[in-house]
């Protein structure tokens, strides 16, 4: 009985002690980001782009995500903004998916969709980046949400940047 007794202790500390470590992983996964730009050129520039963004949306078969359903007029109506994140890992675990979105104004006409699945190995930093077409006009700063999974939980950061 003695044994039992100190065998059952013995697993009830070691429960307790993993809990723990897991709470500490959980309160230590922390994604931030460490520098940003924002890069904009005419899609005139860059027709071999704008001419597969603009066959892809006559066949319905555009990756991304569509802001506005109207068709697209001319290249030199429009502009790409990149936004380029650097995103610093401080957590003790790697991150196991990792992607930005845009968040919309109203001349924003898509988002670029990348199918890349990215990721970040503990402690360390990685870039990302997302791109968006929108009208020529328009300024640079939005909204990015940068989303990451730390064992199959999401978390977000919500960041204004441009310029």
């Amino acid at each position: 009985m003695r044994l039992l007794k100190s065998v059952m202790i013995l697993m009830i500390a070691l429960v307790v002690l993993a809990l723990l470590l897991v709470g500490y992983f959980f309160l230590t996964a922390k994604v931030s980001i460490a520098a940003y730009k924002a890069e904009g050129t005419a899609a005139s520039a860059n027709m071999p782009l704008y001419e597969e963004i603009a066959t892809q949306i006559a066949k319905d078969a555009f990756i991304g995500t569509r802001f506005k359903t109207e068709p697209l007029t001319n290249a030199e109506d429009y502009a790409f903004i990149t936004y380029t994140l650097r995103l610093n890992n401080q957590c003790l675990v790697p991150v196991d998916m990792v992607e930005v979105q845009v968040v919309p104004n109203a001349k924003d006409v898509l988002q670029i969709g990348d199918l890349t699945v990215r990721s970040l190995d503990a402690k360390t930093q990685g870039d990302i980046t997302a791109t968006i077409l929108t009208a020529k006009d328009s300024h640079a700063i939005r909204e990015l949400i940068v989303t990451y999974y730390v064992w199959g939980v999401s978390f977000s950061i919500r960041e204004t940047y441009g310029g």
